[in-house]
């Protein structure tokens, strides 16, 4: 029960990034404010593991936009360079993967190894132009946890409103075959004891969409609600683990600005 909370906890935090990014551009405009956005959500997110059920929760939420640091959710870092339009980043996430075999209600699935959640360190690029917003971040398995790399590039383009922001966004995701065959792939001692097929997947691409609605309420106070589906690349989805070849996620919540 505990890990599928933590799972939860990082499938809403993730989702509100797009949130607190349009509550940080409009925060900049108000001299009274701190940087801080504290609230509360929701989520509810499927699974692509075989036998996973969906899994839901409430949770507080922080976020924090200064000159030098910053926290969107699960990934905080530093400012090496910003200006108007460009962000460079150091970055440090949270990588909320995970799989517990005890989750599955399928017998073979029980008999796997456990697959852990870790920590991944890299760089970021964000470029804000009055066409929208591109996003890259390329990063590695800080912990040695999976061992792997992922890169993420984006475009936003964040319609206004007089008290409501739409922010869908397109991206895509990659991680190496390191990642997938620690989250993804079946050794030979677990093909013996599961009865499913040994598989070593290579590097896989996974497009994603994304959309967020934001509504603010009173001049401290805005609500969200945000979805997002992950499409699983072959490698990924080929996987004798993988049940669904998609993932989707459904969130919603309050944000207090300081």
């Amino acid at each position: 029960m505990r890990q599928k909370v933590l799972s939860c906890i990082a499938a809403v935090t993730i989702l509100i990034g797009s949130a607190f990014a349009v509550q940080a551009e409009e925060n900049k405009n108000t001299d009274n404010r701190w940087g801080f956005d504290l609230g509360i959500g929701g989520t509810v997110s499927t699974s692509e593991y075989r036998g996973v059920e969906r899994l839901g929760t409430a949770l507080p939420l922080l976020g924090y936009e200064g000159d030098r640091l910053y926290l969107r959710g699960l990934s905080g870092g530093v400012h090496v360079f910003k200006n108007e339009n460009h962000e460079f980043n150091v970055q440090l996430s949270y990588l909320p993967q995970n799989f517990f075999a005890s989750w599955s209600d399928s017998s073979a699935m029980k008999k796997l190894d456990d697959r852990y959640a870790s920590a991944m360190v890299g760089i970021n690029y964000r470029l804000h132009t009055d066409l929208g917003m591109l996003a890259a971040t390329l990063s590695t398995d800080a912990l040695g946890v999976n061992n792997g790399v992922m890169a993420v590039a984006s475009y936003s383009y964040p319609v206004r409103f007089a008290n409501m922001s739409l922010i869908p966004t397109l991206g895509v995701q990659w991680t190496d075959e390191n990642y997938n065959d620690y989250y993804y792939g079946v050794s030979k001692g677990e093909a013996q004891a599961s009865g499913l097929s040994h598989y070593s997947p290579q590097a896989a691409l996974a497009p994603y969409g994304e959309l967020t609605l934001r509504v603010g309420l009173s001049e401290s106070w805005s609500a969200f609600v945000s979805g997002k589906a992950l499409f699983l690349g072959e490698e990924v989805s080929n996987s004798p683990m993988v049940e669904h070849s998609s993932k989707h996620s459904l969130s919603g919540g309050f944000l207090y600005a300081f």
